[in-house]
């Protein structure tokens, strides 16, 4: 975990987000709920629903995904070219959603040389505006790790739906050092982008006031900090590789600055509907069938279909969570 530490002057930084070694992994193009199953299955006492209110749902969450399928959701009404993949497997009354991507995201994927050049300037810019404890500053000297990331566990209600997701999180304003856990503490979950210059400047208004983004940044950054409650999102401005100037964005303004104005309602009902009909539809357990659902803007249709359990191309429901999990219910209910 690291702490925000905000230079100065904001107007007036020098960032080289060039200069840097860096520890990296060849990570997969889609991450599954591996970690996710894990924490849950230490947690069981946590989120099991009490004996008498149980029937047949066991936990006391309807949902449980990573934030990537909530922010996809979400970003779906402004983002029709994009094509989706979402499968869901239920568990003792619990829907598991994983998204996968497609054939042509993993073409994207398979040849993103730039993505991973701005992905790694990205994780440059945390290492000058983060630190290890609240008292110490920034050191960007130091080589920069990108396989160190610190994940947090999210309960939220969306609708009529419980939701449980895990989120990375950049880092926290937090006056204590905090050594265990979050919960109970008193602190503010900070999120870090960047933002060329050029881009900045080109989408400034008539009247020279450059507070306005381009929709697709603004809904994909309103979308993943939106069910987080990540209040704010610090914005390096670069020049090239130099972050030359910072900018602050509140998460609730976000959708309003975008250009051309998009409208959240739009994006949550989207959402709403989608969970509404993931429920309705997804009735077998996964022993029996996952389901397959698919998003093709050019036709604005979601097509879903039963397949295989053991499904080598699409399985993501562990075996060994459904052993624990069993345990966990023969032993201590």
């Amino acid at each position: 975990m690291k702490y925000y530490i905000p230079p100065p002057d904001f107007d007036n930084v020098s960032f080289d987000l060039k200069n840097f070694t860096s520890t990296r992994s060849n990570l997969p193009s889609y991450i599954k709920l591996d970690d996710m199953l894990r924490w849950i299955s230490e947690n069981f006492n946590r989120l099991k629903k009490p004996l008498s209110a149980q029937g047949d749902q066991w936990l006391d969450i309807d949902f449980i995904c990573r934030r990537g399928v909530l922010r996809t959701l979400l970003c779906t009404p402004y983002k029709k070219k994009d094509k989706w993949i979402i499968c869901a497997a239920k568990y003792r009354g619990t829907i598991y959603l994983c998204e996968f991507y497609t054939n042509e995201r993993e073409r994207q994927h398979a040849n993103k040389t730039a993505e991973e050049k701005f992905g790694s300037w990205g994780r440059k810019f945390e290492q000058y505006m983060v630190a290890d404890q609240p008292s110490h500053k920034p050191d960007p000297s130091v080589p920069l790790n990108e396989c160190a990331k610190f994940h947090c566990i999210f309960k939220a209600n969306f609708g009529d739906h419980s939701l449980l997701y895990v989120a990375e999180i950049d880092g926290i304003l937090s006056e204590q050092c905090i050594t265990d856990t979050l919960i109970g503490k008193t602190f503010e979950l900070i999120e870090l982008k960047t933002m060329s210059m050029e881009q900045y400047n080109a989408i400034g208004t008539v009247g020279g006031k450059y507070d306005t983004i381009f929709v697709e940044k603004a809904i994909s950054w309103w979308s993943q900090n939106y069910l987080a409650k990540v209040e704010k999102i610090i914005c390096g401005l670069r020049k090239q590789w130099e972050v030359k100037a910072i900018k602050e964005y509140p998460t609730h303004n976000l959708l309003k600055l975008s250009k051309p104005c998009c409208n959240s309602d739009k994006c949550k009902m989207f959402c709403k509907m989608f969970l509404d009909n993931v429920k309705r539809i997804v009735i077998k357990d996964y022993s029996e069938c996952m389901y397959k659902f698919y998003f093709d803007g050019s036709s604005d249709v979601i097509n879903y279909s039963e397949i295989a359990s053991n499904d080598e191309t699409y399985h993501f429901f562990q075996s060994s969570f459904v052993h624990k999990a069993e345990y966990y219910n023969s032993t201590f209910q």
